[in-house]
């Protein structure tokens, strides 16, 4: 499971960084827009998804490596 949270750590450092970006640098006009709606949960299950897809591609459930 520690090795899960490892690949995580970059996805979550980029979603602190986007969310800080969208809290002091972007407009609140652009925040509402529709489009800008799906491009937040599109990154934010990227940063989550990809590396827990990476994860089990590398090592796969039911596999004990100790």
């Amino acid at each position: 499971m520690t090795k899960l949270i490892a690949h995580m750590l970059p996805g979550v450092f980029l979603i602190v960084v986007f969310s800080l970006l969208k809290s002091y640098v972007i407009s609140p006009a652009v925040t509402i827009e529709s489009w800008f709606i799906y491009l937040n949960f599109a990154f934010f299950a990227a940063c989550v998804i990809v590396p827990c897809v990476i994860y089990f591609l590398r090592t796969p459930p039911g596999i004990d490596h100790k």
